[in-house]
Parts: structure tokens; C-alpha cells; sequence
């Protein structure tokens, strides 16, 4: 339902497109902040954007009245055939976006230095075709693709076939939000190769895989808890595991080394502070489509207005208002994780990162579009081809939520109740969910599904 993406019926998702190509072949040239001045420039060079009165200034996230972008600075960044490269790419992408106003008052392009660099260099000197966006956008297809070969070879056919089900139908992980855009999903795909590597008990390769996701979103550090919480257990215990040491490791080295590198290079590590101070700036703000418990505190808080259209909306300034204090979110994360912790210490180190799931709701309420994550709860419970009967009723729960979200957005569009509500239904979720999990470790072993005593390690045997 929507995996591959028919946006304004086009496989390529222009707006966000627009972002992500146009924001990392010239990353050195706009940096985080100055995307939307250097296209009304071009584009006024070209004759569009006459209508355009107010671009949104990323450096501060307010509207900004165009007459005060300064043309000649804006080309005196670029080099000139760096310029006239511009304004060709700017070409494609015009008539395929008949909504400019929007994009100009969106919020630029946020992807981490190091995933940002990435892209950069392989788009650095990839011209805007209609064709060879068309490829761009398709490698997300084919990452996804080997990503299941991977975990179906890891975990067997049932589960990967009701993981990327999951993925594919879930109201959680939209295409028609990021679908069709360069790399979107090479993130979770990332955590997902980690996860199927660790299982196969390859650990190097599991540390790479969730090292990436982590330098791709930074985010999925929370995910690497519980494996460190299961590295202390061993090592306190005297049951050591070599592997989970080499893949927290692996992954602990490849985010130093990479953020040590863009701190010692003088030009990316003035990217990275403006990535800092922009993703600061940003995560001040409140979005509709977010999903989480701030979120949920914050609308829940905030009065709604209702348009002469039926409509809902809330303003800006009292959504700010009503965000919880930090510190309310953060009691909130540690209360969980006191609440998860007996479940951590009996799992298996690979399981243990389902723990890490309801984190993510608790303490940042990333947009809709990243839960994707939750595939994690439909793929890690099964081993050897067999899931604990009391989980597959909450991977049960968990669809069902999905189809009532579904129903939800079908009955209205607006976007602002339909994530309020979705969020609420998530963190009800969340709360069965952890019951279920203490119901599974007071069950009787015997009731539980018969596993290898090897399939707890992460490691061969030697």
C-alpha cells in the first residue's frame, strides 16, 4: 500500500527529491541554511518565482520577506559553472512542482554531515535528468530488496515475509511521504543488515551495519542500549560474549572515527556545526505529522481551533507553549527503562533491542515516517522460525493498529488529528505491549517456544 511511490502519479517524489538531490550536490555551497534563497535567486534568473513573496530562513526558521536576499552573495558562493549547474537542475524540477509556496516555506534539508556527504559524493556531478533521478530514487528499491534476502536468510522465510509485509502495508513506514526520494531508507535497512548479521553471528559486520544507522540518523544510538546493557550483564556475570563485545566495537569505532574526522576537517566541521545549530533550532519546533509522547502532551495541551471547512488547527505559539518540559520527558524515558530492564537482562542481546522501541516514543517523537523501526517487533521475536505465541498476538495488536490509523486518515485528511491520534494509539500500544512481555517471562518454560542453547550467543562456538 503505497511501497512504491505514485506521488502525483510519478515514481518520484519531486518535492522531496528537490531536498535531498538539490541539498547535497551543492552541500558545499548552501550548507544547512541557504537552499531556499539560492533557488529564488536562480529562479528569478529564469523568470519564475515572481508570486514568491516569503521564503522561511532556516537559520532562524522564520518566514523572510524576499527583498532581503542578497542575489550577489547568494551567486558568489557558487562558482560560476557551479551556478549555471544550478539553474539547469532547477530547470527540471520546476515544472514538476506546482506547489513552490510550500517549498519554500518547508525546512530544508536535514540529513547528518556524514550521510550528507555521502550523498553528496555521489550526486556531486549527476545532472538533474528526469532518468537519472529516476535511478537515484530506485536504489531505495533495491536496498530494500538485498535488506530482505539478508534477514530471510537470518531469521527465515516466515519472518522476513511478515517483516517487509509489515513494511510494505504499515501506516507507520509512508513512501508517500519519503518514498521515491534518494536514499530514505537506507537507514532502517542499515539496522536491519545490523540485526541480521548479529543473528547469524557475524558481529563486525552487525557493529557496521548499526553504526551506519546511527551516523544516517543519529537516533538509532537508543537502539545500541540494550546491547550495551546486555555487555554489562556479561561482564558482570563472568558470562563474557565475544561477539557482542566485537559489535559494539564496530560500531563504537565507525561513529568515533567518522565524527573525529568531520571535527578535524575544517570544512565539514563548520557543516556539522551548522547542522548542529540547525537540528537545535528545529527540534524547537512542534510537527503535525510527529509522533510521540511530547507531541502527544504538547496537542493534547494546546486548544484546538476548528476552520469554517470542519478542520482542525492549532497555533504555532501555543503548541510551543504546551510542550512538556525536558526534564518531564526524560523522568519519563528513565521510568520506562526501569520498567524494561528485568525484560533486557532475560533476553537474548539480539532481542533485547525490541526494548528500545517504546525509548524512541518516550524521549524524541521523531516524524511518523521513521517508525518504520517498529518492524522490529514483528521480525526479532522469532527464532528458528518460531515466535512465543503471546507475541504473535501483540504483532497481532500492532496491526491492527496500523489499519485503525488507516481507517482514521481515510475517514478525514487532516493531517493534525489523524497523528494525535495515532500517537495516542501507539502509546497505548506500547503499554499492552510491555504487559504481554511479562506475561511471556512468567509463563512456564514449558510453554515457550524450544530454542538452541546456541541461538542465545552471538558468536560460533570455536
Amino acid at each position: 500500500m503505497g511501497f512504491f511511490h505514485v506521488y502525483y502519479k510519478s515514481p518520484i517524489h519531486w518535492h522531496d527529491t528537490f531536498h535531498y538531490f538539490m541539498g547535497a550536490k551543492y552541500l558545499p555551497e548552501l550548507g544547512y541554511t541557504r537552499i531556499y534563497e539560492a533557488t529564488w535567486v536562480a529562479g528569478r534568473e529564469l523568470g519564475a518565482f515572481a508570486p514568491i513573496r516569503q521564503v522561511r530562513d532556516l537559520a532562524t526558521y522564520a518566514p523572510r520577506d524576499v527583498t532581503t536576499i542578497d542575489a550577489a552573495a547568494v551567486r558568489g558562493r557558487f562558482a560560476p559553472a557551479r551556478w549555471q549547474a544550478f539553474k539547469r537542475d532547477l530547470l527540471v524540477f520546476g515544472p514538476h512542482i506546482d506547489t513552490w509556496e510550500h517549498v519554500f516555506l518547508d525546512h530544508g534539508y536535514n540529513d547528518p554531515p556524514p550521510r550528507a556527504l555521502i550523498l553528496h559524493l555521489l550526486v556531486r556531478w549527476v545532472p538533474a535528468t528526469p532518468r537519472a533521478l529516476l535511478l537515484l530514487t530506485s536504489l531505495d528499491y533495491a536496498i530494500v530488496l538485498a535488506t530482505f534476502w539478508a534477514v530471510r536468510r537470518a531469521f527465515g522465510g516466515l519472518a522476513a515475509c511478515l517483516a517487509f509485509a509489515f513494511l510494505a502495508l504499515s501506516f507507520f513506514a509512508r513512501f508517500d511521504f519519503i518514498g521515491g526520494s534518494p536514499l530514505r531508507w537506507d537507514w532502517i535497512c542499515a539496522l536491519l543488515l545490523g540485526a541480521a548479521a548479529l543473528a547469524r553471528r557475524a558481529p563486525v559486520v552487525a557493529g557496521l551495519g548499526l553504526g551506519y544507522a546511527v551516523l544516517a540518523r543519529i537516533f538509532p544510538a537508543l537502539f545500541l542500549l540494550p546491547l550495551a546493557v546486555k555487555w554489562v550483564q556479561a561482564r558482570r556475570t563472568g558470562a563474557r560474549d565475544p561477539g557482542l563485545t566485537r559489535c559494539l566495537a564496530a560500531a563504537a569505532v565507525l561513529v568515533l572515527t567518522v565524527t573525529l574526522a568531520l571535527v578535524a576537517v575544517p570544512g565539514s566541521r563548520t557543516l556539522s556545526e551548522e547542522f548542529a545549530a540547525k537540528i537545535r533550532l528545529h527540534n524547537q519546533s512542534v510537527y503535525t505529522n510527529h509522533v510521540g509522547l511530547g507531541s502527544v502532551i504538547a496537542f493534547h495541551t494546546a486548544p484546538w481551533i476548528e476552520r469554517p471547512d470542519g478542520t482542525v488547527f492549532v497555533p504555532s505559539e501555543a503548541v510551543l507553549a504546551a510542550r512538556p518540559p525536558s526534564w518531564v520527558l526524560l523522568a519519563v524515558s528513565v521510568l520506562y527503562l526501569l520498567v524494561a530492564l528485568p525484560l533486557m537482562l532475560k533476553a537474548p542481546p539480539l532481542e533485547s533491542m525490541m526494548y528500545a522501541v517504546p525509548l524512541v516514543f518516550c524521549a524524541l517523537s521523531p516524524a511518523g515516517y521513521y517508525y518504520s523501526f517498529l518492524v522490529l517487533l514483528v521480525l526479532l521475536p522469532w527464532r528458528d522460525g518460531v515466535a512465543d505465541p503471546v507475541r504473535l498476538v501483540a504483532m497481532g495488536l500492532l496491526a491492527l493498529v496500523g489499519a485503525a490509523a488507516f481507517a482514521f486518515e481515510m475517514a478525514s485528511p487532516d493531517l493534525f488529528p489523524l497523528f494525535y491520534k495515532v500517537s495516542i494509539q501507539l502509546g497505548v500500544f506500547f503499554l499492552f505491549w510491555l504487559v504481554f512481555e511479562y506475561v511471556r517471562l512468567a509463563a512456564p518454560v514449558g510453554r515457550r517456544p524450544s530454542v538452541p542453547a546456541a541461538a542465545a550467543s552471538t558468536t560460533r562456538k570455536a
